[in-house]
C-alpha cells in the first residue's frame, strides 16, 4: 500500500475548505483517510495551511508521497525544503489549450462528420425505391454499416 498525502475538498459550494490527510494512493479524493494531518484554506488573506509537524515529517519518513499542492504548501511551511514555482511549468486554461489547436487539425475532424451525413442523407433519399422492392437490400446495406461502426 503506498501512501499519498493528499488534500480532501470540505465545505460548500464555492466555499472549499481542505483537509490533509494520508490516503491510499488509489483511494479516490473523499474516500477512506489514514490520518488527518492538518487543514488547508485557501480563502483567508494569507491562506491559512495548518498542519502536525511531526505526524508529516513522520510519514515522510515512512515513504508517504505528496500531491504537488501539498508539496508546494508543506515547502512554505518549513517542513520541506521551498519549491521555485517559477520553475513549474504553467498549466494553460481549457480555453486557450482549444483555441491553440491546429486548424488543420480541426479540419480533418470535421471532414469525416460531413461525409457521414452526406451518405446518411442519400440513403433517406434511397429508401422510398428501395421500400417498393421489399426493403431486403436496405436491411443488408443496414447490417454493413453497424457492422462497420
Amino acid at each position: 500500500m503506498a501512501a499519498k498525502i493528499k488534500l480532501q475538498r470540505k465545505g460548500a459550494k464555492n466555499k472549499p475548505f481542505y483537509r490533509v490527510v494520508v490516503q491510499d494512493e488509489s483511494a479516490a479524493r473523499d474516500g477512506r483517510v489514514i490520518e488527518i494531518l492538518g487543514q488547508y484554506d485557501p480563502r483567508f488573506e494569507p491562506s491559512l495551511f495548518e498542519v502536525d509537524k511531526e505526524k508529516t515529517k513522520e510519514w515522510l519518513s515512512k515513504g508517504a508521497e505528496p500531491t504537488e499542492k501539498v508539496r508546494i504548501l508543506l515547502g512554505k511551511a518549513g517542513i520541506l525544503p521551498p519549491v521555485d514555482l517559477a520553475a513549474l511549468p504553467k498549466r494553460k486554461p481549457k480555453a486557450e489549450a482549444k483555441a491553440e489547436k491546429p486548424p488543420e487539425a480541426a479540419k480533418a475532424e470535421e471532414k469525416p462528420k460531413e461525409e457521414e451525413k452526406a451518405k446518411a442523407e442519400e440513403a433517406k433519399e434511397e429508401k422510398p425505391a428501395e421500400e417498393a422492392k421489399g426493403g431486403e437490400e436496405e436491411k443488408a446495406q443496414e447490417q454493413a454499416q453497424e457492422e462497420q461502426t
